[in-house]
């Protein structure tokens, strides 16, 4: 079966295996924030409505085998809210740039825990879209944080990155619009491993500061073997240093002004321009809250913190 110009659109899970509905693409750039966005844009289109098409698990591996995409170059991984898009979006600037940012067939994959499965997807998301595209780039979700070590065993030799904030602010933006990891049952089997009672009987600010917590533990013992922390407080410029040099990038001063024109505008609203939010966020947020962060989350931050003064500094 030829699937060139297909991408996958949704894995619906099914007591045989996932069943993978595909959506045409064509040669259409991934030019939105997010791979999802691209994709709720054409699903609706008259060819995709007309030609649905929906395979196995097996095909595609079978398409993997075929035609294989590219490999990735880099990986991306994040707390939330913590300017993981804006990498993305700088690294996308560049038209020899593949990136896909938080796909959700891929990221359901990586929860079952596959690895022919999530090698199988990352090839199929890894195809040229314009024909230009030499490197390719991977933005997982943050929920995804939790099967790092999956990743990184079916690419040990991929360079990867972790993207965190200050936990105050990352929480003050999740209780005001909370994503769907905060969603309780979402981490973890039933809610962060815990009891369901214990679960229940959490304050919102309290669950998603140790969802937050859980992530970064993550990220804190992987970081320790492999990898490249960076802060919220290092971007923009620390896309096209300390990032790209970890992913082996050498970039022209042209492509480092198409970098800095990305960063004047919101990543996830790109019509608009950056406006800082700081200080909004640390005077909006309630006490219960920051107190939950400062609790839960920050102990972890100064951890990530020391990673990233160490590996500054050259320390092994």
């Amino acid at each position: 079966m030829n699937l060139a110009g297909w991408v996958p659109a949704q894995i619906e899970w099914t007591a045989s295996g996932p069943v993978i509905s595909w959506c045409w693409l064509g040669e259409t750039p991934l030019t939105d924030p997010f791979y999802d966005n691209t994709i709720d844009r054409v699903i609706g289109t008259p060819f995709n409505r007309l030609f649905t098409h929906r395979t196995g698990i097996d095909a595609l591996g079978r398409w993997h085998a075929e035609s294989p995409g590219l490999e990735p170059s880099g990986l991306i991984f994040h707390m939330s809210r913590c300017g993981s898009t804006l990498v993305s979006r700088m690294l996308a600037a560049l038209p020899d740039h593949l990136v896909v940012s938080e796909a959700g067939p891929l990221d359901g994959i990586a929860k079952a825990g596959r690895m022919d499965w999530l090698r199988w997807m990352v090839s199929a998301l890894g195809h040229r879209r314009t024909g230009r595209e030499s490197r390719y780039f991977i933005k997982f979700d943050s929920s995804t944080t939790l099967h790092l070590p999956l990743v990184r065993q079916a690419y040990p030799d991929v360079p990867w990155i972790f993207v965190y904030r200050d936990p105050v602010e990352v929480l003050a933006s999740h209780m005001n619009d909370p994503s769907a990891a905060m969603m309780r049952g979402v981490i973890g089997r039933g809610g962060l491993d815990l009891p369901a009672g214990e679960v229940l009987a959490m304050t919102d600010a309290e669950y998603r500061a140790r969802v937050l917590a859980r992530l970064c533990e993550t990220a804190v013992h992987e970081l320790r073997q492999s990898g490249l922390p960076l802060n919220y407080v290092q971007l923009p410029d620390g896309v096209w240093g300390e990032v790209a040099a970890h992913f082996g990038i050498r970039l022209a001063e042209a492509e480092i002004g198409a970098m800095k024109t990305v960063a004047q505008f919101h990543a996830k609203h790109p019509k608009s321009r950056f406006q800082p939010d700081e200080e909004c966020k640390r005077s909006g947020i309630a006490p219960e809250a920051r107190k939950a962060a400062e609790r839960l989350v920050r102990p972890l931050y100064n951890d990530l913190e020391t990673l990233r003064l160490r590996r500054s500094a050259g320390v092994p």
